[in-house]
């Protein structure tokens, strides 16, 4: 799939590649950077009222708790992102490998 700017998402499609495709609108609309821009470099710096309103929109489309609020770091790694998300679709906590 080719985004305006000239990224490309190079997943497969499938659940994978639609949580991929959501992260990355999420990230454009709270950012205003080009969704091609972000998959091109792999990750988004933002500042702490963008950290706010990307977690709430993400834990709002997946319906999920991504346990994100206590990071200290304000950048998000699409690829990181993603498995984070799909992790807590998929368990009760992403925490959960980790215990």
């Amino acid at each position: 799939m080719r985004f305006p700017g000239g990224g490309e998402q190079q997943d497969a499609p499938g659940q994978d590649g639609l949580t991929r495709m959501l992260v990355l609108k999420c990230l454009s609309d709270e950012t205003g950077d080009d969704a091609g821009d972000i998959v091109a470099q792999g990750f988004v710096d933002v500042d702490d009222r963008e950290f706010v309103n990307i977690v709430n929109r993400l834990e709002g489309y997946f319906d999920c708790t991504l346990w994100l609020r206590s990071e200290t770091g304000r950048r998000f790694v699409v690829r990181d992102l993603v498995e984070r998300v799909t992790a807590a679709t998929t368990r009760c906590s992403p925490e959960a490998d980790h215990v």
